[in-house]
């Protein structure tokens, strides 16, 4: 008889959340009972609904928003009202603990995963918290006080048997090189190569604005699939109208993404550790434009990172510095440069499913 275990997963890395479920649904061993505790709204000033909030119930995963304040320690005002949601979203933690009972917590980071955490702990129920990028966030090490075991992508220099590397999970998706959305726009890639820009899942306004100066230009020459976040997306997807070869879509889903990390001859993106390992497995063009205001400057190091791994591939612009021009003359840099080809080979990363069982 299968053994079966109920499971809470917190965090706003959804990427590599993902992933887990995946495993977790198609696992042969236990049935999990998986249940997701994340942030309603993407933050407590706003009421733009979180992106795991509109995720996670597609795929028939209980979903349950909670209030989460931070730390901010660029802002201290945002500190200050933040203060009383960390407290309504530990006490909401302890309660959907006592109602749901798991049997282990897995965390992947943000705020909103620390009074989950520090919950699970007051009621004696293990977890892991995994970390995706090449520093250690403030909620990670928070997580890894009250935390099993702490999951790591890259190695780090620690004597604490808690820490134990995985690596990362990627998305087994962008191995599938089929999309039935993209697929049925009839692109011509011969004629029209693909760049494809995106800036993670609420997109970058900057980047947007500056990619929009060269739409008339880029278009008689590429196809342009332009993710731009929900805030951009009304006003992207009236102009894509006066173009032929562009696309603009608010959100990429999985299920399309590897349709145009096998098509696409260039990347224009931030540095998020998820899409930089990406591109690292996948060794593709890229232009990266790392988050200026990221935690411990994890985005620079992240693009630095990758551009070690492919410096032939790889570049590298400051935010600061980013112009039209400069885009422009980057992009025709990389593109008709002698280019490599590599064959992928690939295994799906079960490392922190198997960590996962220890507890």
């Amino acid at each position: 008889m299968i053994e079966t275990k109920r499971i809470i997963i917190t965090g706003t890395h959804l990427t590599p959340a993902l992933e887990l479920i995946h495993q977790l649904e198609t696992d042969k061993s236990i049935d999990w009972k998986i249940y997701y505790l994340g942030r309603e709204y993407n933050s407590a000033s706003t009421s733009g609904k979180s992106i795991e909030s509109q995720i996670i119930p597609k795929d028939n995963i209980k979903f349950f928003g909670i209030p989460c304040g931070k730390f901010d320690r660029r802002w201290l005002p945002n500190t200050i009202t933040g203060i009383p949601q960390i407290f309504s979203g530990f006490k909401s933690a302890l309660k959907l603990m006592t109602e749901i009972k798991p049997h282990l917590i897995v965390s992947f980071g943000g705020y909103v995963s620390v009074p989950v955490v520090i919950a699970g702990f007051l009621k004696k129920i293990p977890s892991i918290t995994h970390e995706q990028t090449l520093t250690l966030s403030l909620s990670t090490k928070i997580n890894s006080i009250f935390s099993r075991f702490t999951a790591l992508s890259f190695p780090l220099k620690t004597d604490n048997p808690k820490f134990v590397v995985t690596g990362n999970l990627l998305r087994r998706e962008i191995f599938n090189p089929h999309s039935k959305y993209f697929e049925n726009l009839n692109i011509n890639l011969k004629k029209y190569p693909l760049i494809y820009l995106t800036a993670g899942n609420q997109g970058s306004h900057h980047l947007n604005m500056t990619l929009k100066k060269l739409l008339p230009f880029l278009t008689q020459n590429f196809t342009i699939i332009h993710q731009v976040g929900a805030k951009d997306y009304p006003y992207f997807k009236k102009l894509s109208k006066k173009y032929s070869n562009y696309f603009v879509k608010d959100y990429i889903e999985s299920k399309d993404v590897g349709w145009i990390f096998k098509n696409t001859k260039l990347l224009i993106c931030r540095a998020g550790a998820n899409t930089i390992q990406e591109i690292a497995t996948l060794k593709l063009n890229s232009i990266v434009v790392p988050l200026p205001i990221s935690q411990q400057n994890e985005q620079v190091k992240n693009a630095f990172w990758l551009q070690k791994q492919l410096p032939k591939n790889t570049i590298v612009i400051n935010d600061k510095e980013l112009t039209s021009d400069l885009l422009d003359s980057s992009i025709y840099k990389l593109l008709f440069k002698k280019k490599t080809h590599s064959k992928i080979c690939v295994s799906p990363n079960h490392k922190l499913l198997k960590l996962l069982k220890r507890l």
